[in-house]
């Protein structure tokens, strides 16, 4: 794991916070026309592109681990949701409402298949399918955003904090 990934889910996560309090402004997404109901849309966008950029950076991460192909598999469904979302509420085209729902689908069980498999890993960085669990479920509850951001940041912090403990000369690596 990489500092730059790291750099990616602490940005992923921090725009979903902003876009679920953005939510209290009530913007209004499908006929967006003031500045916070555009802001509303825009954060969710890059929120969901840099979760997709942040995972597929995780996968291709050495070693190759059980379950990587779900980070891949997720990435590119996070993607396809931002830009669904841009699609469908930027620029009222309806069928970007499909590329956000299958995204949103594909994400959601890929971060959690790739969450169960890091967990059945045994190594120390096993601990990491915590957070893709943590994201996942945060996706589906109602105030799903501000789970999935406080995951992402947290998940960036570990991230952090075992590439300075695999950084000591303590003789193992606690990222292998």
């Amino acid at each position: 794991m990489s500092r730059s990934t790291a750099a990616w889910f602490a940005g992923a996560g921090i725009l979903a916070v902003v876009r679920w309090v953005l939510d209290y402004t009530d913007p209004s997404y499908y006929d967006a026309a003031s500045l916070l109901d555009y802001s509303a849309v825009v954060s969710q966008t890059l929120a969901m592109v840099a979760t997709g950029v942040a995972l597929i950076l995780l996968w291709r991460d050495p070693p190759v681990r059980r379950g990587s192909f779900f980070l891949l598999v997720g990435g590119v469904g996070a993607i396809a949701q931002g830009l669904g979302n841009l699609v469908e509420d930027v620029f009222d085209i309806e069928a970007g409402f499909w590329a956000f729902a299958a995204g949103s689908i594909v994400m959601l069980v890929s971060l959690f298949a790739a969450g169960v498999a890091e967990l059945t890993v045994s190594s120390p960085r096993r601990w990491s399918g915590l957070f893709l669990i943590g994201g996942a479920v945060g996706g589906l509850l109602g105030v799903g955003l501000l789970i999935m951001g406080v995951a992402w940041v947290l998940f960036s912090g570990w991230i952090v904090f075992t590439i300075a403990r695999s950084d000591q000369p303590s003789g193992r690596s606690v990222v292998a």
